[in-house]
């Protein structure tokens, strides 16, 4: 029997696209998404276009056109308390009795939920904090087979990281205990949990016995050396993992400063029934509108001069370094005819404002609210160059690049050549500026020369082709799993014609 694969966690949809390319390849795969409301952890914002803004938090489907879209019923959207339901549904047994609580857990849980919407953001601190207080009152009061399982974790630490300064305890274990074993009631029914983000810490406390990948996506940055909970449990659970997945090309060094062995490059998937090159009437639309003659597309979040405290490199895109070279590029070539179009996302999009203001060229950048797939895709091919992330501490890219390329477009970017070769047999045709000065001069030398651009979008375009497919990434990840669970994937299935809409249930019954 084909084995079942469970993909948890859904940041960026990244969760919910491999099920589905998973699927369109023959792979019986599920996505489970908990607690996470931003739009782009949802179905709908893959595969709807939205002609009106978007909700960033928490929207509510039912208020726009979804233009014929329904959930697959395969995409399990639920809040955490929801989860022995799920699996009581997944398994056809009855739905388990709501949990009973004491008055005074009661009230813990409600001073819990009183601190979140109370305590100035950023939140994470301060719930973590609470948390740990919670877990430390809980010490007194543990099974002994949950001490003696709690005691095995610490053990598992001290022997992976002999050398870390602060050991894992009581303490930090139970902070995550409860909920990993909501997620294991799930995990359990399947052969493999494929866990992206944090999420193999899950999988880990709550579903042991199970085999589990744990998948990177800029996560291994900074989450694994934390002196936290958090920081202890995501670096031992990678350690634990069957394989570790890295889909960004500098995390090898994280993966080498763990001493993980169990690690291999997979590029981000990337819906190309979606993104492919076509006609562009918004192009059209936009050149008249303006009198333009060149557009250039910057889809990053703004974020670039305020972050959390130790995760500088995963949140910044360095968009000032952007904002300066078109400054300059601007205030020494006045009559260039450049449209610019900006995505108002990020907590930082009024900096930018401000910094274009003061860089003169406010009138230059049209700002559009966030973007789902399908209308990014107009941009993408509306564009005559994407401009990306160019934060020095990365030098490496995402989704933008391989959907420009899709797109046969030409993307520049802070690229480092030297941190791609255990990646890609043959490397990426970017633009590379790692200054602002640097984007101000490789921005003249193109817009002197337009047919370079449309040479380098084709030359991208068979590159994505030849190595960052869904194909591609879809055939390592059965590779992955074959390898895992022991069996056999030479006889890959070929793709067969697969309507996301098979099998589906109206939107409000997916649950």
């Amino acid at each position: 029997m084909p084995p079942k694969i469970l993909l948890t966690g859904n940041i960026l949809n990244n969760g919910y696209m491999h099920a589905r390319y998973l699927r369109k390849y023959g792979v019986t795969a599920d996505s489970l998404n908990v607690d996470y409301k931003h739009c782009q952890g949802q179905p709908e914002w893959a595969e709807v276009e939205f002609s009106e803004p978007v909700a960033e938090e928490n929207p509510d489907w039912s208020q726009y056109d979804l233009k014929g879209f329904r959930r697959p019923d395969w995409f399990f959207d639920v809040a955490f308390n929801e989860l022995a339901s799920l699996a009581s549904r997944l398994t056809g047994a009855p739905s388990p009795p709501p949990r009973t609580k004491s008055a005074a857990q009661t009230a813990v849980e409600m001073g819990y939920r009183v601190a979140e919407k109370v305590l100035s953001t950023p939140l994470a601190p301060a719930v973590r904090a609470i948390s740990r207080l919670r877990a430390k009152a809980r010490e007194v009061a543990i099974s002994s087979s949950d001490a003696h399982f709690i005691q095995s974790i610490c053990d598992d630490f001290r022997a992976a990281y002999p050398g870390a300064e602060k050991a894992l305890c009581t303490a930090d274990v139970l902070e995550w205990l409860d909920r990993a074993r909501g997620y294991g009631a799930v995990m359990r029914l399947y052969d493999l949990a494929h866990c992206l983000s944090l999420d193999p810490i899950y999988a880990m406390l709550g579903a042991s016995t199970a085999p589990f990948i744990a998948y990177e996506h800029g996560t291994m940055r900074e989450f694994p050396f934390e002196d936290s909970a958090r920081g202890r449990l995501y670096a031992l659970s990678l350690k634990k993992a069957a394989r570790v997945l890295i889909t960004n090309a500098d995390c090898n060094r994280s993966a080498e400063r763990l001493g993980l062995t169990n690690y291999r490059f997979i590029p981000h998937i990337i819906d190309d029934d979606l993104f492919q090159p076509d006609d562009s009437p918004l192009r059209r639309e936009l050149l008249a509108q303006t009198g333009a003659e060149f557009i250039l597309v910057a889809p990053a979040r703004h974020h670039w001069k305020n972050f959390p405290q130790g995760l500088e490199h995963s949140w910044s895109k360095r968009n000032d370094v952007m904002i300066r070279g078109l400054g300059r590029l601007f205030s020494e070539r006045p009559n260039l005819r450049v449209l610019v179009i900006m995505f108002e996302w990020g907590r930082e999009v009024e900096l930018s404002k401000a910094l274009i203001a003061e860089c003169g060229f406010a009138d230059r950048v049209k700002w559009v609210p966030i973007c789902s797939k399908p209308m990014l895709k107009k941009y993408y091919n509306a564009c005559d160059l994407v401009l990306d992330q160019f934060n020095d501490g990365i030098g490496t890219f995402g989704a933008v690049v391989p959907e420009s390329f899709a797109c046969a477009k030409p993307v520049m970017l802070n690229y480092k050549e030297e941190l791609h070769h255990w990646c890609f047999p043959v490397l990426p045709p970017v633009v590379t500026a790692r200054s602002d000065s640097e984007v101000t001069q490789r921005l003249t030398e193109l817009l002197q020369n337009p047919g370079q651009m449309v040479e380098l979008g084709r030359e991208g375009r068979r590159w994505f082709e030849r190595h960052h497919s869904s194909r591609r990434v879809i055939d390592i990840l059965i590779d992955t799993y074959a390898d895992v669970l022991g069996y056999d994937p030479t006889s890959k299935p070929a793709a067969r014609p697969q309507s996301v809409q098979a099998g589906v249930a109206p939107y409000g019954d997916f649950r």
